[in-house]
Parts: structure tokens; C-alpha cells; sequence
């Protein structure tokens, strides 16, 4: 099965919670025996779909760009069976990085309006890959990804095979947390596993992966803003932060 993991966030590795909760998936998908390729959109060269139907009448099935996402992700997102679309959770949908990524796919369809189950459809040149939707968040409520979901429920359909949401995320880099942490990214790496196994995750492993980490909000909150105010005083970034306070 070849897989083709794309990860929008901005941040690099090591501090990206994007990436560590992907890292564990694409470890269970290899495990399971998977050809998984890894791609940090934020290193390609994706321009913005303008709107000009190039790829739908002069050229079928070809944008009128010519870069990184003509020659070099789109063939690739045509010939995985599994896409994993990872990205943080910014205003509560996917980030622009993914979204410009998702906009570009439109020369996959033809121009043309079907009618399916009384909903209008574009007719696909060719069969799409399967999707699978993973996203963090800072807050710890599920239900910030309701409108995510919602979207990608839309988007994908019935070739939508899971959706792995991680809230309260940037606590998994926390040591007081780092059990509980670890406990989730094990889950996460069983998701691919079982992803690979039967392009479905068990109930009780989503379960595992979404776990609250915070059991007390008031003092999740008392750190946190007490952790900006900090940021603010002192002029610093929170990676500025980190490399004068540890």
C-alpha cells in the first residue's frame, strides 16, 4: 500500500505537534507494511489556484503552474492509495498551507455537473485516493474540531477512512505529562497499524488517542495564560521563550 503523508504546519520538527502525532501513525503504517512518504508542505512550492479553468480546457487534468505541486505532488497524490492530511487547527479548519494543497487538486475533476443522491458532483478523471484527516489543537475540548470535521466529512465522503484529533496538543511536550503523552502516541502508531490492516481504526484506539490530557481546566488555564503573560513582559516568542528558560 503506498502512503503519502503531507504535514502543513509550519513549525519544524521537534516542535511541531502536527509532526510528532504523524510521526507515530507513519511508524504503525510502516509497521504494518506500508510504503509511507512524508512531505512538509511548508518546504514546497504550492501557489494559489487562480481560478483560471486552465486545467479543466486547454490543458485537462494540468494546472497552468509550474511548480513544486505540478511536477512533483499532485502525480504523487494520484498514485497513493492513502493520503494522511495533517495539519494544526487553525481558526478551526485545516491551515492555509493545506488548503492552498487541497485547492490545487482541481484538475482531478472535469468541468462537467452530475447530479448523485440529489447533490451536484463533478465528474473525477480517475479514481482518487482514500483520505485520512489528523489535526491538533491547543484547546482541550473535542469539540474544536467540529467544523474541521464537518468540512473533510464534506470534502472526502465515503473515501474518507479516519479522522485522528489530538486536542489540548501542546501538552504532549510537557513533562508533567509525558506518561499520559506517551500512552497517546501509542495509540496513535496502533491507528496505523490498524489503518494498514483494515483501512479502519478501532473505537478504543481513537479513544486512547483522544484521551483528555487535562483533568483540571482551571489549572490548565492558570499555567497556560500565566506562560503568555510571561511572553508578553519579557518580548518573547514561545520558542524564544524555551531557549532562555528551558
Amino acid at each position: 500500500m503506498k502512503i503519502l503523508a503531507l504535514n502543513s504546519s509550519p513549525r519544524a520538527d521537534g516542535v511541531s505537534k502536527t509532526a510528532i502525532l504523524l510521526d507515530a501513525m507513519v511508524n504503525g503504517m510502516r509497521e504494518g507494511g506500508a510504503d509511507v512518504e512524508i512531505i512538509p508542505l511548508r518546504k514546497k512550492s504550492v501557489k494559489n489556484c487562480i481560478g483560471c479553468y486552465t486545467c479543466w480546457t486547454k490543458t485537462p487534468g494540468t494546472c497552468v503552474h509550474n511548480d513544486d505541486m505540478t511536477k512533483e505532488l499532485f502525480p504523487k497524490w494520484l498514485e497513493s492509495d492513502i493520503v494522511v492530511y495533517a495539519t494544526p487547527l487553525y481558526h478551526y479548519t485545516v491551515n492555509a498551507r493545506m488548503k492552498v494543497f487541497i485547492e490545487r487538486t482541481l484538475p482531478a475533476c472535469e468541468p462537467f455537473m452530475n447530479r448523485v443522491d440529489g447533490r451536484t458532483h463533478h465528474p473525477i478523471r480517475q479514481k482518487l485516493p482514500k483520505a485520512v484527516v489528523l489535526s491538533v489543537a491547543g484547546f482541550p475540548e473535542s469539540s474544536v474540531f467540529s467544523y474541521l470535521s464537518s468540512y473533510v466529512n464534506m470534502l472526502f465522503g465515503k473515501g474518507l477512512l479516519a479522522e485522528i484529533y489530538r486536542p489540548a496538543a501542546e501538552s504532549l511536550t510537557l513533562p508533567p505529562f509525558q506518561e499520559k503523552a506517551q500512552a497517546i502516541l501509542d495509540a496513535t502508531t496502533q491507528a496505523g497499524r490498524e489503518l494498514i490492516q483494515s483501512t479502519k481504526i478501532s473505537k478504543e484506539t481513537i479513544d486512547k488517542i483522544t484521551v483528555p490530557i487535562i483533568e483540571d481546566f482551571d489549572s490548565f488555564a492558570t499555567m497556560a495564560n500565566s506562560f503568555w503573560k510571561t511572553c508578553i513582559q519579557e518580548g518573547l516568542t514561545p520558542s524564544e521563550f524555551q531557549k532562555k528558560f528551558g
